[in-house]
């Protein structure tokens, strides 16, 4: 049995970097931020560079102080879309067997 939650074993379990996308883009806010370290780990011990970025700015995105109107600072938000970007292309790789329509 492992030490991991649920929902980081899925990842760990992941087969491919498609799947660890999927995974990446489902994923809530809050399991990122809190276990970013284990998260970052795994992705790096497969070599999901893409997966890293995308986490980093992620946890980036959540730690940002705001701007006076409540906004995450535009810069940031650019960093956070594009990896997103990344990833949903990444996920769209197995879409060819019909296992993802929308990202």
């Amino acid at each position: 049995m492992s030490d991991m939650l649920p929902i980081i074993e899925q990842l760990a379990d992941a087969p491919d970097h498609v799947a660890r996308a999927r995974w990446l883009l489902r994923a809530p806010e809050y399991v990122l931020s809190r276990d970013q370290v284990v998260i970052g780990k795994l992705l790096a011990a497969v070599g999901f560079r893409e997966g890293t970025a995308a986490l980093n700015a992620e946890v980036a995105a959540s730690a940002a102080v705001r701007r006076p109107d409540g906004s995450i600072p535009i810069t940031t938000r650019l960093a956070r879309e594009h990896a997103r970007i990344g990833l949903a292309i990444i996920a769209r790789e197995g879409a060819g067997q019909g296992e993802l329509r929308h990202v």
